[in-house]
């Protein structure tokens, strides 16, 4: 087994609840790892999971508003395992880092563990 990892990929999105997230958007970061279940025996000639494929799956959900954090990182999640028949489990984290609190400092997310079991 091996995992592919995508991380600190940072998306301007439209992403949330309120109107001024719908009109002015935020940033957004996403992690994502994604187990496949067995190494390639001829690295380079046997199917491998592309890295870039997987980017664009997330940088297209990205790009698609959606209210809830929870309801884009499991859609990107099952994305990826639909595309990629070799990939086992898509851990992912997905954060908004300008959430429209009142004096916060920080970032809010979600994070998942899809397997092909669940997904």
């Amino acid at each position: 087994m091996y995992t592919i990892h995508l991380h600190n990929l940072r998306f301007h999105g439209f992403h949330g609840l309120y109107e001024a997230e719908k009109i002015l958007g935020n940033e957004f970061e996403v992690q994502v790892s994604i187990l496949v279940d067995a190494a390639p025996a001829n690295p380079g000639k046997d199917p491998s999971l592309d890295y870039v494929l997987a980017y664009a799956i997330i940088r297209e959900c990205m790009s698609q508003p959606t209210p809830l954090l929870e309801d884009l990182a499991l859609t990107i999640a099952r994305r990826l395992l639909d595309k990629f028949t070799i990939a086992r489990k898509v851990h992912i984290a997905l954060f908004k880092l300008h959430p429209p609190i009142p004096a916060f400092e920080g970032k809010v997310g979600v994070e998942f563990d899809v397997d092909r079991s669940n997904s």
